[in-house]
């Protein structure tokens, strides 16, 4: 992963310039502990609010770590530093080794979104028994004593809405194929409970089983969605739950030469997707922005250290009304095509 320690003062142009380009230290038991990624120079900041992704090299990550960034530039003169960690493995353990160093650390906040939702409880358990306090972002843990979880969109909900999207699409009939990241993200794991809520209200639709779980890596994802379309010829249609897919669904139905004979709608980022709605290759998508999630995130965290709830209905400025109940934040989601990928730049 990245290792890199923005700094204040004399120091800021430098760091910002080297932002993100340290050399990445190897995973496993072995391997030190992960050093910051992005935030202000903790050695001068009275506290430090830490997030922690499911892995490096996402581009997804890239757009959260701008997030962290733009959320750390803002609070750095209350004495405060917002900063990101990834592992370079979408798994458990590497999340559990980074946070155990950030408890010894004694940081004032640690902002997680796990690869497994049940696997990350005891840890978070252990921060929060030692005073730290623990959140969730993008993707919940919620049997964990995490205080409350940031996401953009109700994650079935959105999982209904991109099957009613690529059933339209599909004009109301065929075989669809889901596929997502790991098998323990408790967000993806609720889009795809979604789907399946969602196809159910379209008797045409017949889901292929099983599921595919490419682990939010990029080549994974292209060489599974070719192997599906090649094992299922009459596939009408993707439901892509991790953001990796979309477009590596585009380009495998793209070099297959299948464009407008599948539909594929799903969550990425506009910006590594847009070459594939304009084609045709990919449908839609249903996402937000995750540098605004993330900062967004990173200001409720310090509001609620500095005493302040989250506000149902707040709103901010660039992301729009909150909602909040029962110790989840919702921020809006968009719906992205081809009329409109060029307005987004993330």
């Amino acid at each position: 992963m990245r290792c890199q320690r923005i700094v204040n003062g004399a120091l800021a142009l430098l760091a910002a310039l080297a932002w993100g380009c340290g050399p990445k230290p190897s995973g496993g038991p072995a391997a030190a502990p992960p050093a910051r990624d992005s935030g202000a120079g903790s050695a001068q900041a009275s506290r430090r609010i830490v997030f922690v992704f499911k892995v490096d090299g996402l581009k997804y990550g890239e757009a959260c770590q701008s997030g962290a960034r733009r959320a750390n530039d803002e609070l750095a003169s209350r004495g405060v530093s917002v900063e990101y960690l990834a592992p370079p493995k979408a798994d458990n353990s590497g999340q559990v080794q980074i946070i155990e160093k950030l408890i010894a650390d004694r940081v004032a906040a640690i902002v997680i979104s796990p690869n497994d939702s049940k696997a990350i409880v005891p840890v978070i358990k252990q921060a929060m028994d030692a005073g730290i306090k623990v959140f969730t972002w993008d993707s919940d843990a919620p049997e964990s004593q995490r205080v409350f979880y940031v996401a953009a969109a109700d994650d079935v909900q959105i999982g209904v809405d991109i099957m009613d999207a690529l059933a339209r699409d599909m004009g109301g009939t065929g075989k669809v194929q889901i596929v997502s990241g790991g098998r323990g993200a408790e967000n993806l794991n609720l889009h795809v409970k979604g789907f399946e809520e969602g196809a159910k209200k379209h008797p045409g639709i017949v889901l292929v089983k099983p599921y595919i779980y490419n682990d939010d890596d990029n080549v994974k994802a292209r060489s599974m969605a070719i192997q599906a379309l090649q094992k299922t010829p009459d596939l009408g249609g993707f439901a892509c739950a991790n953001s990796p897919s979309p477009p590596a669904v585009g380009q495998a139905i793209t070099q297959l030469g299948k464009i407008g004979q599948v539909k594929v709608w799903g969550l990425a980022l506009p910006s590594e997707t847009r070459q594939y709605l304009e084609s045709g290759a990919v449908n839609g998508l249903i996402l937000w922005d995750p540098s605004k999630l993330t900062y967004l995130t990173a200001i409720l965290v310090n509001d609620f250290l500095d005493g302040k709830q989250p506000a149902d209905g707040a709103e901010y400025p660039g992301i729009g009304k909150i909602t909040y109940s029962n110790g989840r934040v919702l921020m809006p989601s968009v719906r992205i095509t081809k009329e409109n990928v060029a307005e987004f730049d993330f």
